[in-house]
């Protein structure tokens, strides 16, 4: 999506305080026969109708999405978004000449609390911002202010063009605000608490809606994004005209004790919520991001009653706490609590682990790559993973599209991926697209340096390499690689980083539609005499978006009694790729899809299967040693 900051949005969005509709309707200028509002949305427990949500002025009956929570308080009533699945969806498909939409002018006024900042967030939704196509209109917020957004057939170019106007008030999380935007034909403002804080007259003309678009409540939602609000909404009104600086401002007085109650209680929250690290046969560490400095507290034990607590009196928001002395393959509940200096208290619901088993004990693992941008993907496949109740994951990089993005770690990563990280450990290596940034380092807990590193699950030995840095013969990963290879009692031995020493991809190594191309990484293949002088049994890498598994490898031919196979598992979201137009010597199995790998393991045979987007089997091999 294209959404410069510097662009002023062109709709007319209102975040007020309506109150009720008799008391909004005896505001100034708003009393007259049909100056009321078009759409009005009140979330009052007491005016629901099971999960439906009146619209007190029309007939644009909103339906729940998920269970979020109606409250009521001394300062106010709302309903409180706080999981992933929430909202207020009014119509999943509302078409551009729908008799309702506002055509010329347009105000949409709500009060709004804000528990945690996104990039794009949404109050009212009804947009669609794809790429060069933009429309439709926007009442929202980023991770500091307020934004009103709109596109209109003035400035059409074809394919839309939308204006973000933001506000000059940075937002208290946990505080309600009266926000409102508007728009003329000519003119866009957004005013929080009553006042006009920015305008823009980029935008002219009738407003320019998507052919198709969703109009919702508590989350920004279109085609190919859907980003969940966290926070409240107590009520939001859209009029077909765009209402004075005057009635703004008054709409907010007339409410205004709202604006100064306390910080509300739900501000302390998870922006990540608890996932697992780094199992071992006595310990594991949980890991959990609060959206303000708190203590860290984890309670444990092998039944819900009578847990034991691990606890840190720091004042953080990246908790991460270890717990220690557990028994060899163990299941245990846990949940964590974090705690303000102020009193707030957070706390998860149970969940469990398992710490990691013997030698001698059968396990399975998962391995998924490339999980960049594309969140409903990841989610599905992460879901596809859970269904198999693995005993951990590997990651082969690219967790993230941008590493220096915290929303892309936050809601594209850990969010589609809650239930299974929240059960399983994943343990990553980088790819191209972390930028080595210190994000990877905050979000995992992993053996120093971090960027390579050798673990032990039942029989295997586990390596991680950097192939971002050089690996060639004399370089810090190369002799260390050599060392601990030949340290290595286990049954199988599996390496894996980021780029393939080995590939049949079209164009990442070399245009194969016009010559024979690399056919792999060239900085990865340094690699591949450690490989086959230690007898590896398997390499895994990411990088290409699609699967492909190679015939056994020594000395740069097939050879199926002592070669190494090469798995490429680069289809946990990012743009799909494709193959060479011809086979190459080594493949032995391809696919262009999304997917996962699953390996089972018990003593000396290793069971291996792939499944694609929708669960279905598409490989299969077993190893015995």
């Amino acid at each position: 999506m294209a959404k410069p900051v510097s662009k002023v949005v062109g709709i007319a969005v209102c975040l007020m305080t309506l109150g009720t509709l008799a008391a909004l309707q005896q505001a100034p200028d708003i009393a007259e026969k049909g100056r009321g509002p078009i759409a009005h949305w009140v979330f009052d427990k007491a005016k629901l109708s099971g999960t439906s949500v009146p619209d007190q002025a029309g007939k644009l009956t909103g339906t729940l999405m998920g269970s979020p929570v109606f409250f009521e308080d001394k300062a106010t009533f709302g309903v409180q978004f706080s999981a992933a699945e929430h909202g207020i969806m009014i119509q999943e498909k509302v078409p551009a000449n729908a008799e309702f939409l506002p055509k010329e002018s347009i105000t949409i006024s709500a009060w709004a609390r804000i528990d945690e900042g996104i990039e794009y967030g949404g109050i009212l939704s009804c947009v669609q911002d794809n790429g060069d196509a933009e429309s439709g209109l926007l009442l929202g917020y980023d991770h500091n202010t307020f934004m009103f957004a709109l596109a209109s057939k003035g400035t059409d170019d074809g394919n839309g063009k939308i204006t973000y106007l933001r506000a000059k008030t940075r937002f208290e999380k946990g505080k309600w605000y009266h926000v409102a935007g508007t728009y003329d034909g000519k003119t866009m403002q957004i005013h929080v608490n009553g006042k006009a804080e920015a305008s823009s007259n980029e935008q002219s003309g009738a407003i320019l809606y998507a052919k198709s678009a969703p109009l919702v409540i508590g989350r920004y939602r279109d085609d190919n994004e859907d980003f969940p609000m966290k926070g409240a909404v107590r009520e939001v009104a859209i009029y077909d005209r765009c209402l004075t600086d005057q009635d703004i401002a008054a709409q907010f007085q007339k409410n205004i004790a709202i604006s100064q109650a306390p910080l509300s209680s739900s501000v302390l929250g998870f922006v990540i919520s608890p996932y697992l690290q780094f199992p071992t046969q006595d310990s594991i560490v949980i890991m959990w991001e609060t959206n303000h400095p708190s203590t860290s507290v984890v309670n444990y034990g092998k039944q819900a009653v009578g847990m034991q607590k691990v606890e840190n009196n720091d004042l953080v928001t990246m908790h991460e706490v270890k717990i220690p002395n557990l028994e060899q393959g163990t299941r245990y509940i846990y949940n964590v609590m974090s705690t303000t200096p102020d009193g707030l208290t957070l706390t998860s619901q149970n969940s469990a682990f398992m710490t990691a088993i013997g030698p001698d004990d059968a396990f399975s693992f998962t391995v998924i790559g490339d999980t960049q941008a594309n969140p409903i993907i990841t989610g599905k496949i992460a879901k596809l993973m859970w269904d198999r109740r693995p005993n951990f994951v590997v990651h082969c990089g690219d967790v993230v599209d941008d590493g220096g993005s915290k929303r892309m770690w936050t809601d594209e990563l850990f969010k589609p991926s809650a239930e299974l990280f929240g059960h399983v450990a994943v343990f990553p290596t980088i790819g191209n697209h972390e930028k080595n940034h210190p994000h990877y380092y905050k979000y995992f807990s992993l053996p120093k340096p971090e960027y390579y590193y050798r673990y032990r699950y039942g029989n295997i030995d586990f390596f991680s390499i950097d192939t971002n840095k050089i690996v060639k013969p004399g370089s810090e990963q190369y002799t260390w690689l050599d060392q601990e290879l030949a340290k290595s009692d286990a049954t199988f031995k599996i390496c894996y980083h980021h780029h393939p020493a080995y590939s049949s991809d079209s164009d990442d190594y070399g245009k194969t539609n016009a010559g024979p191309g690399r056919m792999g990484d060239l900085n990865a293949r340094e690699l591949v005499a450690l490989y086959e002088k230690h007898n590896v049994d398997i390499v895994m890498n990411g990088h290409i978006h699609l699967y492909e598994r190679s015939w056994p490898i020594r000395a740069n031919k097939v050879d199926r009694q002592k070669g190494v196979i090469y798995l490429t598992s680069g289809g946990g979201g990012g743009r799909l790729e494709d193959f060479a137009p011809t086979p190459t010597w080594f493949k032995a199995e391809c696919r262009v899809d999304f997917h996962f790998c699953y390996f089972t393991v018990h003593q000396n045979k290793m069971n291996f299967k792939a499944f694609d987007q929708d669960g279905k089997l598409f490989d299969y091999f077993e190893l015995t040693k």
